[in-house]
């Protein structure tokens, strides 16, 4: 090969080994977003499975429900309640304390963004069953408070603090547990499987990489025994 034709050749084999970095540059950033989107999945999983359900303990019972506006009603206007129909009765207890006015509540739900009491009977649709529910959210992000009247306070109210009050408690929600694990396994997978395809196609660039490095090494050494044979030649 002359030395003109050699020069041709490493300029093409320097391009090729640039354009094969650039591709293994590229499946790299590729991989390593695959492995963002696998944390993502995971933290996805772990909200899933350590969601949990406000429940409150009703009269006379040692079983817990969910929180919602009828098991608040029970809760504090039922007291006295002994029998079914008195329970029900309780639970149909609907009052919206105005300011500082009770108005005939002996509690109140609380919207601290709003800085307005909640009307309860917009609630009676949540069944609180679920965490996504309304009242489940706005209490869990600490948009909303439970508050009962309170002599001693300025306001005449104090908040209810669920996890100091033995009538309340926050449960592990598990009903979706399986259907988030079957989103995990799917999802992991899929990323897995991109990942693995990746993998391969950069070890194939990495090989031809490889050869192409030892080209130009052949080919570099063409031109400088080109070159000293010119150099001989001439002298």
């Amino acid at each position: 090969m002359g030395l003109a034709a050699s020069q041709g050749r490493l300029l093409l084999l320097t391009a090729r080994k640039s354009d094969l970095e650039l591709q293994a540059q590229c499946i790299t950033q590729q991989r390593l977003l695959l492995a963002t989107q696998q944390e993502t999945i995971a933290d996805e999983y772990a909200d899933a499975t350590n969601n949990q359900l406000y429940q409150v303990r009703l009269p006379g019972s040692s079983e817990y429900t969910p929180l919602t506006v009828y098991s608040l009603n029970e809760l504090f206007y039922g007291t006295d309640a002994t029998t079914d129909a008195q329970r029900e009765e309780a639970r149909k207890e609907f009052h919206t304390p105005k300011g500082n006015d009770r108005n005939g509540a002996a509690y109140g739900i609380w919207d601290k963004g709003k800085q307005e009491w909640i009307d309860p009977k917009k609630l009676q649709d949540d069944a609180g069953d679920t965490p996504d529910t309304r009242m489940q959210q706005n209490l869990l992000y600490g948009s909303w408070v439970i508050r009962t009247p309170d002599e001693e306070s300025s306001s005449g109210w104090s908040d209810v603090m669920i996890g100091a009050d033995a009538r309340f408690r926050q449960s592990y929600y598990t009903a979706d547990d399986n259907a988030a694990k079957a989103k995990y396994d799917s999802a992991m997978a899929r990323v897995q499987r991109l990942d693995k395809q990746l993998e391969l196609k950069l070890n194939q660039v990495e090989t031809q990489h490889k050869a192409v490095e030892t080209e130009i090494e052949s080919v570099d050494k063409v031109i400088s025994n080109n070159i000293e044979s010119s150099f001989k030649y001439f002298s």
